[in-house]
Parts: C-alpha cells; sequence; structure tokens
C-alpha cells in the first residue's frame, strides 16, 4: 500500500506531537522533582538555624543568669 503525500505529512505532524508532549512532560516532572528537592533541602535548612538559634539563646540565657548571681 502505497503512502499518498499528505497521509506521510499527517503522520509526521502526529509524530511530532507525539514527541513534543512527551517532551514536554518529561521537563515538567523533571522541573517538579527539582523543585521539591529544594524546598526539602530549604524547610532543612531552616529548621536547623532555627535550631541553632533556640540553643544560643538558651545559652545566652544562662550565662546571663550566671552573671547575675555573681
Amino acid at each position: 500500500m502505497a503512502l499518498t503525500p499528505s497521509t506521510k505529512i499527517a503522520l509526521g505532524w502526529a509524530g511530532l506531537i507525539a514527541v513534543g508532549l512527551s517532551s514536554f512532560i518529561w521537563a515538567r516532572d523533571s522541573v517538579s522533582q527539582n523543585r521539591r528537592v529544594l524546598m526539602e533541602t530549604r524547610a532543612r535548612i531552616v529548621e536547623q538555624a532555627r535550631r541553632e538559634g533556640e540553643e544560643e539563646f538558651r545559652r545566652r540565657s544562662s550565662e546571663r543568669k550566671a552573671n547575675s548571681v555573681t
């Protein structure tokens, strides 16, 4: 069976659209995964900074109490 030129063009467009959509979905998922990793890293950094700040506050307040007693 011989393909007409319009059929060849239609098949070409169908292939291009399929490849384009697949590429878009892959890129979207990749960006979402990268954002998720960045957000988790940022949350860990914020939590660690909060803990270190609380430790620093406790250390300074205990030093003040020790200095005020003596």
